[in-house]
């Protein structure tokens, strides 16, 4: 995964994750975070139907991310992890 932008691992070390032990965090950053290039790398690396697996049970998404997953994967929102649970209860 060193094809990703160095902006994505601004609070640790690139060194330090491990794309499958920190799949969802890694998805969740390049989600909120990273340019359309870093999405293309996570789909090279995972597979679309792995990534769909991995950002279904992300627990929260920004707005913007969690529509853009629910259109790339054209799943609706309800098999989302980030849509039926609430944040803080």
């Amino acid at each position: 995964m060193t094809d990703l932008s160095e902006h994505l691992f601004w609070d640790t070390r690139r060194d330090a994750v491990d794309p499958e032990r920190h799949a969802a965090w890694l998805a969740k950053r390049v989600l909120e975070y990273g340019v359309w290039s870093d999405w293309q790398a996570l789909v090279a690396y995972y597979g679309k139907p792995r990534l769909a697996e991995i950002v279904t049970v992300i627990r929260s998404l920004n707005p913007r991310a969690f529509a853009f997953c629910r259109a790339w994967f054209q799943l609706p929102a309800t098999d989302f992890r980030c849509y039926t649970t609430t944040p803080f209860p």
